[in-house]
């Protein structure tokens, strides 16, 4: 409850900046660190002294931690339909909708003068994921709630780091309660995690995190710890005189709670960057073996490809 409290409470701090840069620039969006000076569009510097040749700025508008591309619980705006190979939940269909809606925001960055790639960052994240059965006229099979508050570090040279609270709270569709009699099982995972990003070439990036779950409200089936990592390749002005590209990541997660068994997704496909900001459209396929996604079916395994369309926020 608490992240909840302070994700929104940054929310609407955020929107505040972000309302009143669009009234001083007369409708053209507040660009901060990403701006062009040449693009005869009027941008408002956001940024302000903080120590020595350290400066700040707010709503920074691009991430100093990268998003895992193949994480299918990684807060974006995403359409994806499945086709399901396997499934141990009882009473679904083989093929489904799954929607991401949400995304990550930088509240503000520290960083060293003139090194606006560096430094420290604090950004919020909040999506909402659910599952709806096709067979069954689209009804919902269940839906996460995601949350988080991000502190971040990066040298500017490929290495980030990130430490963060998250906040997992899961639910059923009501119509899977109607026509199965399922209760929920109060799934909800509230976790401390420590991240690391390393850059090994320019277009390839290896990461690894650690998580400990300190508020986990069935702790019958529950246990906390969890681990992830992955691998991503991604160059994204390859075609088109560099407004596409293309992208291949694999993202790999295991939790205490399920044996350490392996959950695998695999996720490759085209990308198109849009200049000046921290936003790229992804349209790709995708291959996930492991529990569900879904909270409330962890202790559930499911195969399944799809192909589907992702818009970082």
């Amino acid at each position: 409850m608490l992240i909840k409290m302070i994700v929104v409470l940054l929310f609407l701090i955020k929107t505040v900046i972000a309302e009143s840069a669009d009234s001083v620039t007369s409708g053209q969006p507040a660009v901060g660190i990403n701006s062009d000076a040449d693009s005869g569009s009027t941008v408002v510097d956001w940024s302000f002294p903080v120590y020595a040749d350290w400066r700040g700025i707010f709503a920074p508008g691009s991430d100093l931690y990268p998003r895992y591309i193949a994480d299918p619980l990684r807060p974006t705006m995403a359409m994806q339909y499945l086709i399901i190979s396997d499934s141990d939940i009882p009473d679904t269909g083989d093929s489904r909708f799954l929607y991401n809606i949400g995304g990550r925001f930088g509240l503000v960055r520290i960083y060293p003068n003139k090194k606006t790639d560096a430094g420290f960052q604090i950004d919020v994240q909040a999506a909402f994921l659910g599952m709806f059965d096709i067979e069954k006229q689209t009804d919902n099979i269940g839906w996460d709630g995601l949350y988080g508050l991000l502190l971040t570090w990066a040298d500017g040279q490929g290495t980030a780091v990130k430490v963060a609270m998250q906040h997992d709270s899961s639910h059923l569709g009501d119509e899977y309660i109607e026509s199965t009699g399922r209760t929920r099982i109060d799934y909800t995972r509230e976790e401390v995690v420590l991240g690391l990003s390393k850059k090994l070439i320019s277009d390839l990036r290896v990461y690894g995190e650690g998580a400990y779950g300190y508020d986990l409200r069935n702790t019958e089936i529950q246990d906390p710890w969890r681990l992830q990592g992955g691998l991503e390749y991604e160059d994204d002005d390859r075609f088109m005189s560099g407004r596409l590209g293309w992208y291949a990541a694999v993202d790999m997660t295991s939790y205490e709670e399920n044996d350490w068994d392996l959950n695998l997704s695999i996720q490759a496909g085209l990308v198109a960057p849009v200049q000046n900001l921290a936003r790229k459209f992804r349209l790709g396929v995708a291959y996930y073996n492991g529990r569900s996604i879904l909270g409330e079916f962890s202790q559930f395994d499911e195969e399944y490809f799809s192909l589907g369309l992702w818009v970082d926020l």
